[in-house]
């Protein structure tokens, strides 16, 4: 036997909220990768620089962009923003699921109002 649609709702309402909470917790994810990948290629372009003062702009990025580490830490700034976006499309999701049954409760409590008006049969 399914759940009325008001307990449905409910339910899944806990269940965005869970979601939403999980979303903030990979943005400040994403946020501190993208703050790590950043410090690491200044790191890297600086001590390039201060080894060669005489490197370019470019050159000194080339560095940062072989950089094992730097390499690393921009494949888990990918994986974040990735994770990001499937958060984004499981949200808009949770969104469309409400609304549907936020129209079916509003439905339901309209039959009620229109049956116990006017009776039925």
């Amino acid at each position: 036997m399914s759940l009325p649609t008001q307990a449905r709702l409910n339910q899944h309402l806990i269940r965005w909220d869970t979601e939403i909470k999980e979303f903030d917790t990979a943005v400040h994810a994403y946020g501190q990768r993208k703050a790590d990948l950043e410090y690491r290629r200044a790191v890297v372009m600086e001590t390039a620089k201060a080894d060669d003062p005489k490197l370019s702009q470019a050159a000194a990025e080339r560095r940062a962009d072989a950089d094992s580490e730097a390499h690393q830490l921009h494949r888990e700034f990918r994986a974040a923003e990735s994770t990001i976006e499937a958060k984004k499309a499981r949200l808009r999701w949770c969104a469309a699921v409400s609304d549907a049954l936020r129209s079916e409760v509003a439905t339901e409590r309209a039959e009620r109002q229109l049956y116990a008006d006017h009776g039925e049969g």
